[in-house]
């Protein structure tokens, strides 16, 4: 009996030689298009927060509100050219008191803007009896400088503006403050923290730590999220700047104000810095201090929308703690 023996033949493979040489020639065309797109969001990544470093640093002009002209001590408000401690040559205009011998408040004003900004605030403290010194920080006004720092150089404007005026006779040197809004409020802080000849801040919508500042003021201006776009334009700026992001921190500068009260006003409905900054800073402070949450008011809005408050709370605090008894 003849035996017949059956072979059955094996299916073919379904990966033949040609469909394996096209799936690897399809995951390198993938892999070159994704690292291709990884690229373009990386280099895009790049140029918008270089963009945002440039702008941070170099804002445009804001057009100012107000005019010496339009205040009554345009008369007697003397320019004035003055060293910062660096050496930046700054700007100022210096309103003597009626008195000589009297408590001086220097002014400090806001991120982009110019003294001109605080002529409503040296109107009240002049009319009041106070010395007055309103200062262009770096890289605003007629001051020298090609950069706004972000509160890294700028105590060094505060406190040159302090080395002067304790050369005038007309200033008692044992009553000086420091006065500021937005950045220059950070400033007041960081400037008090190294200079005991400061006895008194007022701190108008102060943020806590630049990185938490930039990063809100990136969200609400440019609509896009802080991370990481507002990272890298802090790594870009404090190279181009040669300074430290994580020395501007007003928040462990306030820790140290033992010797100097401290009134913070905090705008409840600020935009451009993290919720709450102002009540942040009034906890960590340890000396003598106090804190006005301003419901309804944006961003540096207070004395606009309460004017007469306002100015009460201020002068209340300067005649508790810049009077000639306290010396």
């Amino acid at each position: 009996m003849r035996n017949t023996l059956n072979f059955r033949q094996s299916p073919r493979s379904p990966v033949g030689p040609n469909t394996a040489s096209t799936l690897s020639l399809v995951l390198r065309i993938t892999g070159a298009v994704l690292l291709i797109l990884t690229s373009l969001v990386v280099l895009l990544a790049l140029v918008i927060s270089y963009i945002a470093s440039r702008r941070a640093t170099v804002p445009p002009r804001i057009i100012e509100l107000h005019d010496l002209a339009d205040f009554d001590f345009a008369a007697i408000a003397r320019e004035v050219t003055f060293p910062a401690r660096d050496g930046t040559m700054l700007r100022g205009w210096f309103v003597p008191a009626t008195r000589r011998g009297g408590a001086t408040v220097v002014l400090l004003h806001g991120y982009g803007n110019s003294r001109f900004q605080l002529l409503p605030h040296a109107d009240y403290l002049h009319r009041d009896g106070y010395n007055v010194f309103l200062i262009d920080m770096r890289g605003r006004g007629a001051s020298g400088g090609n950069a706004v720092t972000l509160g890294a150089h700028e105590p060094f404007d505060a406190l040159g503006a302090v080395d002067y005026v304790v050369t005038r006779p007309d200033v008692d040197p044992g009553r000086i403050a420091l006065q500021g809004v937005s950045l220059g409020a950070a400033v007041a802080i960081l400037a008090a923290a190294d200079d005991d000849r400061v006895r008194a801040v007022v701190a108008e919508s102060a943020f806590t730590d630049i990185l938490g500042a930039v990063g809100c003021s990136f969200e609400h201006f440019i609509r896009l999220p802080a991370t990481p776009f507002a990272n890298i334009a802090l790594c870009m700026t404090e190279w181009r700047l040669r300074a430290r992001a994580d020395h501007v921190r007003p928040i462990d500068a306030i820790q140290r104000l033992h010797h100097c009260p401290v009134f913070l006003i905090d705008d409840e409905l600020d935009e451009r810095i993290p919720p709450h900054c102002g009540k942040r800073l009034y906890d960590a402070a340890p000396g003598p201090k106090a804190l006005w949450s301003v419901g309804g008011a944006g961003h540096t809005e207070a004395f606009a929308r309460f004017p007469a408050e306002y100015q009460r709370r201020v002068l209340r605090f300067y005649q508790c703690y810049l009077s000639p008894s306290l010396r």
